[in-house]
């Protein structure tokens, strides 16, 4: 009984989704010889074959501004979606910017202004990957990529200091603006976790909004939607509906649930790409 009680608390305040689905990317063309365990890279060809997908079913792309208008109330289509990118990776330069701009889709890149030109260290599977440097982060706005901070080294924000807090956001925030000239207005926690301490850090720092994965908590924790490598397009449609955003959240939520969302997800991707709108 105390399981069950303790998972009806986990799921109070559990509201359905009323913004626009936030579609999260990470990287893009064709993956390491190492491999791509996570499936981080979205090729060419897929990406585009989503990109014509959503402009052929009539869903409108956001810049943050009419996101933001659409999170305070403001009328704004149905079908309408935000695109966002994190890390920073070399090729989100080569690949996924021109192939936006092309598409005329704004997005938010969101990048760890220390470690600008380096590598992907804080990550298991990927350590090595490149990441973009400041001049080449810098020249994204003109191409409509907004940028936003992803912390300062992709640290962790939950169950950490006020010291470590304000280092991974109001520092990051000022070092940015120093080494690309961009006052960043959102931000997105690094693994996609945060808690009440880091949201408070986050708003303090001067940021408009966050994003995370599936713990949603307000303007300060919007859920967003994980697109990975070989996702066929009906299980990319799926994940833009309500149904989907809602089951992420309760995985979110509860423990046992995220195992069996993972299940249902590799299920469906198990559908065939040729299956009619």
């Amino acid at each position: 009984m105390s399981a069950l009680r303790e998972r009806a608390r986990s799921l109070r305040g559990l509201t359905v989704p009323a913004t626009p689905p936030v579609l999260m990317y990470h990287f893009f063309g064709e993956p390491p010889a190492t491999g791509d365990p996570e499936r981080l890279f979205v090729g060419r060809d897929e990406f585009a074959a989503q990109l014509a997908d959503l402009r052929s079913r009539g869903w409108r792309p956001l810049d943050l501004d009419g996101y933001l208008a659409a999170v305070a109330g403001a009328p704004t289509p149905r079908r309408s979606f935000l695109l966002t990118i994190d890390d920073g990776h070399e090729s989100v330069v080569d690949v996924a910017a021109p192939m936006l701009a092309e598409a005329g889709v704004p997005s938010v890149l969101f990048v760890c202004p220390a470690l600008l030109g380096d590598r992907a260290r804080w990550s298991e599977h990927y350590p090595d990957e490149p990441l973009a440097g400041a001049e080449r982060i810098a020249a994204l706005p003109a191409q409509g990529m907004e940028l936003g901070v992803h912390g300062l080294d992709h640290t962790r924000l939950a169950a950490v200091g006020p010291e470590v807090l304000r280092a991974q956001t109001a520092d990051a925030r000022s070092l940015l603006r120093s080494v690309t000239g961009v006052d960043a207005r959102s931000f997105a926690y690094p693994f996609g976790t945060h808690d009440a301490d880091s949201r408070r850090a986050v708003a303090d720092a001067g940021f408009e909004v966050a994003f995370a994965v599936a713990r949603e908590a307000g303007p300060f924790g919007v859920d967003r939607v994980y697109v990975r490598r070989g996702d066929p397009l009906p299980l990319f449609r799926f994940k833009l509906t309500v149904g989907y955003r809602m089951v992420s959240r309760v995985a979110g939520r509860v423990p046992r649930l995220r195992r069996w969302a993972r299940f249902a997800i590799g299920a469906a991707r198990g559908v065939r790409a040729g299956r009619p709108r």
